[in-house]
């Protein structure tokens, strides 16, 4: 009995081998790449001179100097520290935040808390105290809380508040 030679894999069976690996590899580096965190709009971290930043605090101590004084009243208090910690987010972050709003703000910031910006707000405007971990989502948060307490029970201790968190702010970040 003879023997038969080998039957070969026929030749249109390793293309398509070849192109399913090459498809499955593009696949998978799209999802790579159509994945990865969009960070075309990530704000940095400028560095800032002791002087430049004992300049933004003299700011915050003027504004609490003229409320003590009976100059300005808590809202204008709130307006006053709420323009000086959008220079100072400005300066740091190296984005026009003088202008944008609480929620722009808050879409600019790296968040710690979660990724909806609604749900951020709503979660502190509950407990009337600024969460997030960013610098620059807890100075939107923080301008978030100043912008509802107008008419406050005890506009002393609002007004306290409020300047302690803005020098934390300018001390910190």
């Amino acid at each position: 009995m003879p023997v038969n030679p080998p039957v070969l894999m026929p030749v249109w069976m390793l293309v398509v081998a070849v192109i399913g690996i090459f498809l499955s590899l593009a696949w998978f580096l799209r999802a790579l790449l159509v994945t990865r965190r969009d960070t075309s709009r990530e704000v940095g971290d400028i560095p800032m001179a002791p002087a430049e930043r004992s300049a933004w605090a003299s700011q915050v101590e003027d504004a609490a100097a003229r409320y003590e004084e009976g100059q300005t009243d808590l809202r204008g208090l709130h307006l006053e520290l709420a323009a000086v910690l959008r220079g100072f987010a400005s300066a740091r972050s190296g984005e026009d935040v003088a202008s944008a709003t609480v929620r722009e703000i808050l879409d600019m910031a790296d968040t710690s808390g979660p990724r909806s910006i609604e749900a951020r707000l709503a979660a502190v405007l509950v407990r009337r105290r600024p969460l997030d971990a960013n610098p620059l989502g807890y100075v939107g948060e923080l301008l978030a809380v100043w912008e509802q307490p107008s008419f406050d029970r005890d506009p002393d201790a609002a007004a306290q508040t409020a300047v302690s968190d803005a020098r934390e702010v300018v001390s910190r970040w």
